[in-house]
């Protein structure tokens, strides 16, 4: 099938992952067949490191490449960090002090795994796993691993406040609230999905027009505006919406793999 596209990107949490059943959804993981079949690049793009994908969801994607951290690293098809972002000391523990001023669970990214320093059941449950691996999360009440290693990514779950709590910080770092304002991802503004994405596609010489992106919140903007089809989920935020070409079925309802038999991708 000449449809024109030579890789498709999936964002993770609700695009290929339906919060609603906890699962790729069946027709999802045909469409991804199909991909792989047709000789298309698969991309995956996730605020999750790669531990936080778990091992089911690697399988079930079989990617070619993975943007994550929100760009903080991009790791080649079995995994393997090619490129990583860390943050500074200085930003490490400015956003710690802010998180113990103010009572709110901290959870440092690691290419492996990821370190909670407070709020154990609260953290490992923001993002939610197909098949949990507890070697994915280790424990530190001292809040000090990341003098000995500095985090690719910084989660934060706090209550009503969170916003203001962190308003020092808007400016500095790029603070993505999850549907759930209480809870956030922060990065860097210079390793968004979107930066690492033109890494990835100028090395495989793949032009960003000849490219469908699919996803379903902030940090997917940048990239849906950018490629020549930006999709986003009908369950996806007023602001993913707006960025989009065009929006799908919502992911509980076979929208990536409608969406991909329109366009005769598949």
């Amino acid at each position: 099938m000449n449809s024109g596209i030579d890789a498709v990107i999936f964002d993770v949490d609700g695009t290929l992952y339906d919060y609603r059943t906890h699962t790729v959804p069946p027709s999802a993981q045909e469409a991804l067949r199909c991909l792989r079949e047709g000789g298309i690049r698969i991309i995956i793009a996730s605020g999750r490191s790669y531990a936080l994908l778990g091992e089911s969801l690697v399988q079930i994607a079989q990617a070619d490449h993975y943007v994550l951290s929100n760009g903080h690293e991009i790791l080649d098809r079995d995994g393997r960090p090619v490129y990583q972002e860390r943050f500074t000391l200085e930003e490490t523990e400015g956003l710690l002090g802010a998180a113990r001023d103010h009572g709110v669970n901290v959870m440092l990214k690691y290419h492996g795994f990821c370190c909670i320093y407070a709020g154990w059941d609260e953290m490992r449950s923001v993002f939610r796993m197909m098949a949990p691996d507890q070697g994915s999360y280790r424990f530190c009440p001292e809040w000090d691993y990341h003098c000995q290693e500095l985090p690719l990514g910084v989660t934060l779950k706090g209550g009503p406040e969170l916003r203001r709590q962190l308003a020092d910080w808007e400016t500095a770092l790029r603070i993505e609230y999850f549907g759930d304002p209480s809870e956030c991802d922060v990065f860097h503004h210079s390793a968004n999905k979107w930066v690492g994405l033109e890494r990835i596609l100028s090395d495989a010489g793949v032009a960003p027009e000849r490219c469908v992106a699919f996803g379903d919140s902030g940090n997917d903007v940048d990239m849906l505006r950018s490629v020549g089809r930006g999709i986003a989920m009908g369950n996806a935020s007023p602001e993913a919406k707006a960025a989009a070409g065009q929006v799908c079925r919502p992911s509980w309802d076979d929208g990536i793999y409608h969406a991909l038999r329109e366009l005769a991708v598949i």
